[in-house]
């Protein structure tokens, strides 16, 4: 009887020390909206900094480094993984995001057919979210792109378009999620450029906008356009310019 206490209280032990080891293959997964694939997060590097670093600039920032792997659920290999930085700063009572907000800071495509990495946060010029695109699916043929832009519109299960600012660029793009490529719809002509102003679910209405690098004589010079966008055959109408809602 002696014995089989010890070899219990031996299992115990060891269990214990097992869920201690913090082991890449035990980090806690969190199961995207259709519960089709798993997300996990993998501490690769922490660097703190200070208002005191003397190395203080944009890259010399409190951040941490993650490998983010994607699995399909239920299954031991992710079939994709990519890099990721929460940059928090340098504050000292700024802390890290939780995981469970990094994870909630992805996007999916409507069939999780590819996710989007939220924005790591580093310091920039003005302009559109420098954000990453993931392939998921099967028959992707590519890995981890760039997508950048915001009030998104999706067309289909793998298109979708939005607008993406800059000072001197104001411009409405699409991203194609079966080749992982982004163009541009209505490419910027400055200082006027496009933007998405409204959209019924059908249509979208696509109006001018003057962007920051305007004159003030392209101000008085400037008279708005508006074309009406439909979204099932792609075609634009010229309609009259109502105020922005």
């Amino acid at each position: 009887m002696k014995l089989f206490h010890g070899l219990f209280l031996s299992v115990i032990v060891l269990a214990a020390l097992a869920g201690r080891s913090g082991h890449p293959s035990e980090a806690k997964r969190f199961k995207s909206p259709g519960e089709r694939y798993e997300v996990a997060f993998e501490q690769v590097e922490h660097r703190k900094s200070s208002q005191a670093d003397p190395q203080r600039d944009v890259v010399h920032i409190s951040h941490i480094s993650y490998k983010i792997s994607f699995y399909r659920t239920s299954e031991q290999t992710p079939i994709r993984s990519a890099e990721y930085a929460d940059v928090y700063g340098w504050d000292r009572d700024t802390k890290p995001a939780p995981l469970e907000s990094l994870f909630k800071g992805i996007l999916w495509s409507p069939e999780e057919d590819f996710a989007v990495l939220d924005e790591e946060g580093w310091a920039s010029a003005p302009g559109p979210p420098h954000r990453r695109a993931v392939a998921l699916g099967r028959n992707l043929p590519w890995s981890v792109v760039p997508f950048s832009m915001t009030d998104l519109i999706w067309l289909d299960t793998l298109r979708v378009i939005g607008n993406s600012y800059a000072d001197c660029e104001y411009s409405i793009v699409e991203f194609d999620g079966s080749v992982g490529q982004s163009r541009p719809l209505h490419a910027s002509k400055s200082p006027a450029g496009y933007e998405i102003r409204s959209d019924s679910g059908k249509t979208v209405l696509i109006g001018t906008v003057l962007d920051n690098c305007r004159s003030e004589e392209d101000a008085r010079q400037f008279v708005p356009e508006c074309r009406l966008l439909d979204l099932t055959s792609m075609r634009e109408t010229v309609v009259p310019c109502e105020p922005k809602p």
